[in-house]
This record gives structure tokens, sequence and C-alpha cells, in this order.
């Protein structure tokens, strides 16, 4: 049926203008309360027609977006909106489906419409819906976001490899809210922080008309902000076609960017969400955005300890699921992300799997029990060598041996890339071992080792925990009265072990109070201090029980006494005047990467000065020659060794013509 109608500025509306300026753009957001909903126009059986409405915006750049929201009298799920655009009121673009968006959540008798791109240069709108009779109230959102500076995106659009580090994976290249005109901050205090367990992969479902991604990403922030009345954009990461990412919803600090956000349907707990934009219902993803949709997915999943192609129990729904799934498969009621990226849903797992480990690299040794920092290995305990990838496991078994010759099962974590050989009986005491596993063991892949790998070890005397070092050593001089204690054993310490097993006396035998740092159980680390200074020059004692064990049941089997000293100094004037010298500080400490150690000498002296690890290996040697009397100081950087070292204790010793000190460093990075 052919309708008739004319052309006119509805008058029958209440405006709302938002006008923000951002990084150069100004961004234009317009709302249209309309009413009465009388004035439509019936067009055929439960089909009603607006009028031609004028769009409020003029000279839009480089877009305009429209979006709806409605309040609904009663529950519909056959509801529907429909918007067309013209450049003059008599040429119609074809009638596109506004679709109901519930990113945030299900919210009874709303209809919020997905966001709809035109062309800039449309001036008329008109809409048609079948909900007459169920509408309480509608309001459109215009939005014109303003033009990109496209220098400031473009540098972003060149791939680049994920870089991995000791410590992982680092985060690829973003676009960030700045750059991309966000008015808000990049980090915002007030954001809430989750557990981040899964990734949401959405599309943004629009018909996205601009290659300006920067100002669809915008138009997106207007809508949820100005639009939706959300803190923020719902999504925490966005991808264009051409492979670009941007920085979403702000991160809580410059460290804490698990924030929660708000793009899976109400269920936005342990989630961190990702959106390709685009509307992939039919479209084809491009390479470049599933890449780098790959690539961000892959740095959460290396930070967050998320296996890409694995599932687990997602707390927010209830069940458990993929830990990298699409918003209509994590309890959204949705079709997002799309036909075409569901069907690519088990390829982006692989691929995000595939940047977290290389698989056409020939697979490494990271770890082994024993190691080279524990001179000997226990009688029973069940040697482990960890790889980087996961392993073809009959391959690894064939070309596994021990010499001498051990009796013993295999056996393999989940991942595939440890292996176990458990002795079935106690190996010899005092005996140099040899475990050996040629290069013909490969990866998953068939890519094999480049070389054997051989491990050796000498066993102990008997099969208990072992001391490693202690500091204060025993009888040593000397010490600080805010001393730190530190002890380490060759084995994961069980908590419950240590009370009433590990004492502090003073010479009269009297406990002395302390504080207690509990972070260093699982690397066999005691650490505590007193809660006051001990008294100058007065002896005190670590008594180190029998009862002492780790977490698989090794004890310690014997009694140890660490005795030593403070120091004798009591006066200002014996400070300001040392008979040798005095080591004052080290500051800061703990220290990320570098802190200066401060010395004085009252005489001439040969001076040494060298950096231990925490078994005693010499790091670095600071001063080793003759220096005058006088106040000194010299920089130690941790990262001046070759990889850089890693965070735990070190030792700093200077050594005079006639006196010995050592103190702790503590490198936290």
């Amino acid at each position: 049926m052919k309708l008739h109608y004319q052309i006119k500025i509805l008058m029958t509306v209440l405006l709302f203008v938002f006008t923000i300026n951002a990084n150069g753009q100004s961004i234009q957001h317009k709302k249209l309360e309309y009413s009465p909903l009388g004035n439509l126009l019936q067009a055929e059986p439960s089909e009603f027609l607006s009028e031609v409405i004028e769009i409020p915006i003029k000279n839009p750049e480089p877009f305009i977006a429209i979006g709806l929201n409605a309040t609904l009298s009663n529950e519909n799920g056959n509801i529907h909106f429909y918007i067309r655009v013209s450049e003059n009121g008599d040429s119609w673009n074809s009638w596109m489906l506004i679709e109901n968006d519930i990113e945030v959540g299900k919210i009874d008798n709303k209809y919020f419409g997905t966001l709809a791109f035109f062309d800039k240069n449309s001036r008329f709108m008109q809409f048609r819906t079948n909900a007459l009779s169920d509408l309480e109230d509608l309001t459109f959102n215009f939005i014109s976001p303003g033009k990109t500076d496209k220098s400031t995106i473009e540098k972003r659009i060149a791939q680049s490899k994920l870089s991995k580090t000791l410590d992982g994976i680092e985060r690829p290249e973003f676009v960030s809210r700045k750059d991309w005109g966000c008015p808000q901050d990049e980090n915002v205090s007030s954001r809430s922080l989750t557990d981040v367990t899964h990734l949401i992969i959405h599309h943004s479902a629009g018909n996205t008309v601009s290659n300006d991604f920067a100002a669809v990403v915008l138009a997106y922030w207007s809508y949820h902000v100005n639009g939706n009345g959300w803190d923020d954009i719902g999504y925490n990461w966005l991808v264009d076609p051409n492979g670009v990412l941007y920085k979403g919803r702000a991160w809580k600090s410059a460290t804490e960017e698990n924030v929660r956000g708000a793009h899976n349907s109400g269920k936005n707990s342990n989630t961190s969400g990702i959106c390709l934009i685009g509307n992939y219902m039919s479209a084809i993803p491009s390479d470049s955005g599933l890449n780098k949709l790959a690539s961000i997915s892959a740095f959460l999943s290396d930070k967050y300890g998320i296996d890409p192609v694995g599932e687990s129990y997602h707390n927010a729904i209830g069940r458990t699921n993929d830990n990298i799934t699409g918003h209509g498969q994590s309890g959204g009621g949705t079709a997002c992300p799309g036909t075409q990226m569901i069907n690519r849903m088990q390829s982006i797992r692989e691929l995000t799997f595939s940047k977290i480990i290389d698989i056409t690299a020939a697979p490494e040794v990271l770890l082994t029990y024993p190691n080279a920092e524990v001179d000997s290995a226990y009688l029973s305990k069940r040697i482990s060598i960890k790889f980087s990838h996961p392993m073809n496991q009959t391959s690894v078994e064939s070309a596994f041996s021990i010499t001498p010759s051990a009796f013993g099962t295999t056996s393999w974590n989940s991942d595939g890339n440890i292996i176990y050989f458990q002795p079935s009986s106690t190996l010899a005491k005092q005996t140099n071992y040899s475990v050996k596993i040629g290069k013909s063991a490969m990866s998953n892949w068939d890519v094999p080792l480049t070389e054997d790998i051989e491990l050796d070890f000498v066993t102990k005397t008997s099969d208990n925990l072992s001391l490693i070092v202690n500091y204060p050593q025993n009888n040593d001089v000397d010490i600080e009265t805010d001393v730190t204690i530190m002890v380490q054993f060759d084995g994961y310490l069980n908590p419950s072990s240590l009370g009433g097993n590990v004492l502090f006396l003073d010479s009269e035998e009297n406990p002395v109070e302390i504080r207690v740092t509990t972070g260093g159980y699982s690397d066999g680390i005691i650490e505590f201090e007193p809660t006051s200074p001990l008294e100058d020059n007065k002896l005190y004692s670590i008594i180190l029980k029998d009862g002492i064990s780790t977490t698989d049941g090794y004890s310690f089997g014997k009694i140890e006494t660490i005795n030593f000293t403070t120091r004798s100094i009591t006066s200002v004037d014996d400070f300001n005047n040392p008979e040798t010298y005095r080591l004052i500080s080290a500051y800061p400490n703990p220290f990320n990467p570098t802190t200066i150690l401060e010395y004085q000498l009252k005489q001439s002296s040969h001076v040494s000065i060298k950096v231990y690890d925490i078994i005693g290996n010499l790091i670095t040697t600071l001063v080793n020659g003759n220096v005058k009397a006088g106040t000194y100081k010299i920089s130690f950087d941790a990262n001046s060794t070759t990889g850089g070292l890693p965070s735990g204790v070190y030792f700093s010793q200077i050594v005079t013509n006639t006196d010995v000190k050592t103190i702790k460093l503590l490198l936290t990075k």
C-alpha cells in the first residue's frame, strides 16, 4: 500500500543537547522524546509509521548515529522497530531493523535499541513499529562524534607481533581513551574490579558506514553514557576491522585494568568484554580484526591464567563454559557476536593459544626438580621437568633415561607440559644421578628438542628438609637492631608446622615479639622482624626445631640454633666517628630496579662491596680497591645484569681491612 505523508519538523518533542569538546573534537548528542504517540500513522495491520522527523544535528561528522530507547507496558518478544533516513525527504534508504540490545542486562519493559549508523548527509528520519499498543514512551538519540585526527590512529594500524618476556606476554599496542576522544579520564578510581576468568566476544551489530572507527568508538561511548545512562562505555576493549585495538572502559588505576564492564547481559562479573566492530550476522570478519582480537585475548589469557582452548566454571552464569566464548553463549540470550563470528569461535580460541605458545618453535626446558639452586635431592621425591610446550608424551617417555638405573613410574600434568618420574623405592644416598631426555622428544606439533636435555644432581644423606641459607649467620656480630631475620629451606613450607618450631629468643631465653611476613612460604622462606628494636650489644638466638615440614610431608628432622650479636654502637658520637667504617643504609629498600648503598670510612682501607643472591652466588662487585676516609654512595641497578634480576632477596656485603658486614636487599618488580 502506498502511503502519503508530508515532511515536517516534529513539534511535539522535548530536546536535550549534549555538546562535549574532547581531544579537539566536538561531540554532539541530542535526544528527542517522541510524543504524543498517537501521531503514528497506521501503515498496515499492527504496523504504524511515524511522521518525517528532521534530524536535529546540522552537518554531522563523520556520520550520524541513531539509537532509541523505549518503555513498554507489556513484555512482548515480538516487538520490533525499523528506521530509515533520507537526504531530501523524497528518496529513502532501506528500512533498518533496530534490535533490542541487552548488553547491560534485560530490564523488564525496556527496549534499548542497537546503535545504527547513517551517512552524514542524511537530514530526515522515519521509523515504524508494531508496538503502538504497548508503547509508553520513546526517545531517540542522535550522535555526531566529530572527525578523528587520523595521524593519531594510523600509526596503530600496523600489525605488530606480540612480544614475550620472562614475565609473560606484553599487551599489544592500543589506542588510548584520550586518542579516540573520550571525555573521561584514562583511569577512574571508582571502577569496580573483578576476577577475570572468561573472555566474552561481541560484535557491535551496527551498520558502520565510516572508516573513522575511533569516531565509532566515541559514538558508542556517548550512546552508553548519555543515552543509556551508564557510567562508561560497556566494553573493556574494542577492535576495528583494520586490526586496531581501542581501550574501552576506564581502568581503576594504571595497574588495575580488570574492571567489571557492562556487556554480558547483567552477568558481567569474572569477564572481560571484547567487541569486534561490525555486524557479523552475515558479513565475514576481516583477518586483521580477528588477528588483533586474538592478540588481546592472548594477553588477557596469559595475564589472568586463562586456558584459551579450555573451559571452566563461570560463577556469574552458574555453569561451566568455554573460557573464550560469544555473548550469546555466555547467558546473554542474544545473537551476538553474529553467526559468522560464532562459526569462527574455535578458530579464535586456537589462534589465541598459538600466540601464547609459538607452535612452530622447538620446546625448551623451563624448570626442573632437582635444580641448580639446590645442591642435593630428596631420596623419594619425584623428579619433574617442565617444558615450554605441551609435549608428545610417548616421544618424551621413550627418550627418558636415568643413570644409575632406577625403577619408577612416569606421569603428566593436565596441560601436558610437565613430566614426573616417581621412584618406586628411595634413591641411593649421596649418589650422583643423571636424568637424560634425548632430542627425539617432540612437542604436540611434532617439533623436536634442539639438543639432549641432561639433569645432574646428588642425592641427600637423609630424606629430610634442608636449610639452604640464613641471615644472620651463626655467630654473626654487629647486626642491626631492626634486623629482618630470614631463613630459607629447600621445600614448600607447611605454615601449620611453624608454630612452636621457630623461636626467637634473647640471651635470657625470653621470646622476642616479632612481625612475620608470610608470602615466602611457597619458596621455603621464613621471614620476620622484631616489633621494636633489639637491644645494642646483646646476644640473640634463632632456634629451628625438627617439626618444621613441607606440604608434601618432609620434615627438618633436627634442631639448629643460630646465634648473633647486635651492634655495639651506643651514641651519636660513635655513629659520626666510626672506628673503621659504617654501612649506613640502602635506600630505597625494597627497591626497583635501583638502590643507593651508602658507607662511611674514618680511615683509609681496602674496601670490597659485593652483591649476592639468596643462595650465595655472586651477582656483581660494586667496589674493590683502596678507599680514603669519607662518606661514599654507590648505585646498584638490578637491571644491569644480563636479562635483569628477578624479584627476590639479595645481600650486599662490605669487607674492610678489619670488618665484614652484610645487609639484606629486597627487589620487588
